[in-house]
Parts: C-alpha cells; structure tokens; sequence
C-alpha cells in the first residue's frame, strides 16, 4: 500500500527571531513545496503546521509556519523530520516516488534478470542509492544514475541497464 504521507525534509534549526526555521527540503524540483499547504508531524498524518510562507537560502529554505512567531515556539521543531501529503504532492497520482519502490525487485531490462530486492533509498551526497538486497543474502549499494534506470514502475520494480561487473 502506498504512503499517504511522504517525507519532506527535515528541520535543520531556528533562523532569526520571528520563528522561521531552516528546513533541508527532500523534494526536488524547481519550487521545492510548492502546491504544499501544510507540513506534518508523523507519516501518519497526525499533527500538521500550516505553511505562511517558503523562500530560499543557500541550500535550506527558511520556512515560516502559522501560530509559530517567535524562535521559542520553533525550537521544539529542531531535529524534526516533518512530511507532505500525497496528494498535494502528486494531485493527478502519476508520480513513482522513492518510498513506492521499497520491497520491489531491480531488474536488467531486456534479459529481465534480478538482481535483487530494493530495501532503503539513501542519499549520500553525490546523490541516493537505492540499498539492495542480493538473493545470496548480501547487501549491495547500485547508484541512482539516470543513464542507468530505464523505468521506476511502483508495481513492477526497477529496470536498469546496469554496468558490466557492478553486481560481481
């Protein structure tokens, strides 16, 4: 079953006095959160701030949240990892997101060969890596390389064209 509510980002710290805070945002794209109303507390949807108002700063976006105006109000938000609906992030549902594909297989296109299970989505700096579990028990990492992956289906699995000798 599909996640109703994905993992936005995670707050970094306080910024200034009025109860911004400094928000290392997950999504991509080019206006990270927009369309995005409101963030949560948990993936369950429980406790939601209501967004005011969103800008950049270097790598951080500098978040300001409804009833949250001064740095005392915002201090408890430090260290949280907070998440969007999926729904406000994808509307019209035809987006495969990194939290679809966990438990599917990763598999050759073209030989329709697997190489293993998909068990995490990490982000390592250069980039995410999906973490996959071979059928000999050992873990692998296979990097997110967009001349790599053929197709996310978040029924089907993964299909790649993987480089020669990377699962040897």
């Amino acid at each position: 079953m599909k996640q109703l509510f994905l993992e936005a980002g995670k707050v970094r710290n306080t910024h200034a006095l009025r109860g911004e805070v400094k928000f290392e945002c997950y999504l991509d794209g080019e206006r990270p959160l927009k369309g995005i109303r409101r963030l949560y507390l948990s993936p369950k949807g429980d406790k939601f701030f209501e967004i005011r108002s969103v800008r950049v700063q270097g790598d951080v976006l500098l978040v300001q949240f409804d009833g949250i105006d001064t740095v005392e109000q915002a201090v408890p938000l430090k260290g949280k990892t907070l998440y969007a609906s999926r729904e406000e992030l994808d509307p019209d549902g035809k987006l495969v997101f990194f939290a679809d594909l966990i438990g599917l297989p990763l598999v050759e296109e073209g030989t329709d060969t697997v190489y293993g299970t998909i068990r995490q989505v990490s982000s390592r700096g250069g980039g995410e890596l999906f973490t996959v579990l071979l059928p000999d028990g050992r873990e692998m990492y296979f990097p997110v390389v967009k001349e790599w992956i053929v197709a996310m289906d978040a029924e089907k699995g993964v299909f790649v064209h993987a480089p020669v000798g990377i699962f040897d």
